[in-house]
């Protein structure tokens, strides 16, 4: 019998123990695996706001932030690691802090465009996070409606005022197991997709908001005026088409204004209702008038009227013929009923825009006026108004005597009520159009198209020359009505609305029509992080949106004739290729 080698025997030892560990290590690595779940949080998102037409005016996406573990890169740091840390450094335009315990390296919309800035074996000391980023447009006054986002709040506009429909619900969950042996399988034991928030729809047009809000700065500068205001209204609806105003806060609710003579129509329509007076009704002026025989005060014309009717009151914007309507309203009923009449026009009362902050304005009570209140409310003194109350009143005297209440919701559905007849609002139109064909607003006129409309002046405070100018005004084109609103705080060197807001309601009107029929090109409006359509563009417009995206041009040429991304995806890189 062969006798064994011992040192054989010690080979076969020392083989098979180091087999089993090997075996162990491999069972015990797998079992680790199969037992082993990685939880993802995926973030849920904010709604998104979009205008009348689909354009994204607010949106929200999810971006990836990188950090450096610089406790967990100290721990385990190499010498080689000096190389890479100064790639790392330079790559994302940074120092590196050994003081502190993590350093956020930079963050994206793609995680791969992160990772390639990183040196492969400095991947395992840095870690990715995705958070959620919110962008909306912050120019052409839409920052006084869409409002501010910040710190997971809605703090101003739409985004406060639906700040909980739009927020995001609950995050979602995926759930990836390891299993195997020798290998290791990876499979979806569990998905919770994200609840998102609801988005909204604006009644908001951008072709209107951004051409007519560079027509207002244009005329803020041309009458070296504090701010210039425009609303467009569809007439029917009460739907909100552009609200602008050249203040970076919103005035139109949050502000008040005396109206002046742009009062009158609404006053007007309400006496004739009531019968005070009727649309053949004639006046003296004299030129002024004493509403109260007992004080030395007098409300004066800058013209005097002598012999006026109805319609040419209004067409040449008299006051002692307002103020004689008034005494015979007020003797025929009292005060409090015109309260009343002020008061169901609905000022004194919020009108209800889907909008935080927005005043009731002011309309004293009628016991608490003085003792010729009653002769100045009626030409637009003794109350304030803010914009979108005059322009909503205004509208019901045009739209058939049917208030609507406004709106800047696509689907909503707006308070609706009558407050004077039909045959009072034809009365009343027929007045306003003779205001631009022959009165103080004949700078508004417009050749083959009618427009009704009315002039107001008020000076802010007595004998400063400083004035609030108006014009209302309503038209009808291609079957679309619109109620429309221009205001002028200040305009230097000017003492009457017809001279300025007049003119600037012609150029809104002009605009509209143009956009109606595609004859103006509209402002490209550019959300940050949502690709626009850039075909057609030139270098120069391209210059123009590369502080909010990193253009990549391929080719030569004048013009953009393919770009990737497409637009409306969201990405804050974007390739063109030029051509001719």
């Amino acid at each position: 019998m062969m006798k064994k080698n011992p040192r054989v025997y010690f080979g076969i030892f020392i083989f098979s123990f180091f087999l089993l560990i090997v075996m162990l290590k491999l069972f015990s690595l797998n079992e680790l695996k199969s037992d082993k779940i990685f939880t993802k949080e995926i973030p849920a998102l904010r709604g998104n706001i979009f205008d009348c037409n689909n354009q994204i005016l607010a949106t929200s996406y999810p971006y990836y932030v990188a950090y450096l573990d610089v406790e967990f890169l100290k721990k385990y740091f190499q010498p080689s690691y000096e190389i890479d840390l100064k790639i790392l450094a330079k790559n994302f335009n940074l120092k590196i802090n050994f003081k502190q315990k993590f350093i956020k390296l930079g963050e994206a919309f793609d995680k791969e465009i992160l990772q390639n800035k990183i040196p492969p074996d400095l991947l395992p000391f840095v870690s990715f996070n995705i958070l959620e980023k919110r962008n909306s447009i912050k120019n052409f006054g839409f920052e006084n409606i869409i409002g501010i986002y910040r710190d997971g709040k809605g703090i101003s506009g739409v985004e406060k005022y639906f700040d909980s429909y739009l927020d995001n619900k609950s995050n979602g969950k995926i759930k990836i197991k390891y299993s195997g042996f020798f290998t290791s399988n990876a499979t979806i034991s569990s998905y919770i997709p994200p609840k998102n928030g609801n988005s909204i729809k604006l009644t908001i047009d951008s072709r209107f908001q951004t051409a007519l809000y560079d027509l207002a700065l244009f005329e803020k500068e041309k009458y070296s005026a504090d701010a210039v205001g425009i609303i467009v209204m569809e007439t029917n609806t009460g739907k909100i088409k552009s609200l602008i105003t050249t203040r970076n806060w919103p005035d139109f609710i949050m502000g008040y204004i005396e109206p002046g003579s742009a009062i009158k129509p609404v006053f007007y329509a309400a006496a004739l209702d009531l019968g005070v007076i009727t649309d053949d009704a004639t006046f003296i002026c004299n030129g002024y008038i004493k509403p109260d025989p007992s004080l030395d005060i007098k409300i004066s014309d800058i013209h005097t009227h002598g012999l006026i009717d109805f319609y040419d009151a209004i067409a040449k914007s008299c006051n002692v013929a307002a103020v004689k309507t008034a005494k015979l309203l007020v003797d025929d009923y009292d005060t409090k009923k015109l309260y009343e009449i002020f008061k169901t026009f609905g000022f004194g009362e919020k009108t209800g825009i889907e909008l935080p902050g927005e005043i009731k304005g002011i309309l004293k009570k009628s016991e608490e006026w003085s003792k010729i209140d009653w002769a100045y409310l009626p030409i637009g003194y003794s109350i304030g108004v803010t914009p979108l109350q005059l322009i909503s009143a205004f509208n019901s005297v045009v739209n058939n005597g049917i208030y609507v209440s406004p709106t800047i919701i696509e689907n909503s559905k707006p308070k609706t009520y009558r407050v004077i007849t039909l045959k009072t609002s034809q009365i009343l139109k027929k007045a306003l159009k003779k205001v631009v064909e022959n009165g103080t607003g004949i700078l508004a006129k417009i050749p083959n198209l009618t427009i009704y409309g009315k002039t107001g002046t008020a000076e802010k405070k007595p004998g400063t020359n400083e004035y609030i100018m108006t014009f209302e005004g309503f038209f009808e084109y291609k079957k679309q009505k619109f109620t429309i609103l221009v205001w002028v705080d200040n305009p230097k060197g000017y003492e009457l609305s017809s001279f300025v807001s007049a003119p600037i309601f012609k150029d809104v009107v002009k605009t509209i029509v143009d956009i109606i029929n595609k004859k103006k090109k509209k402002a490209e409006v550019i959300t940050p992080g949502v690709v626009p359509n850039l075909l057609g563009w030139n270098l120069y417009q391209l210059g123009k949106i590369d502080k909010v995206f990193d253009i990549k041009i391929k080719g030569v040429g004048l013009y953009v004739i393919d770009q990737n991304p497409t637009p409306n995806t969201i990405s804050n890189e974007i390739q063109v290729t030029l051509g001719f």
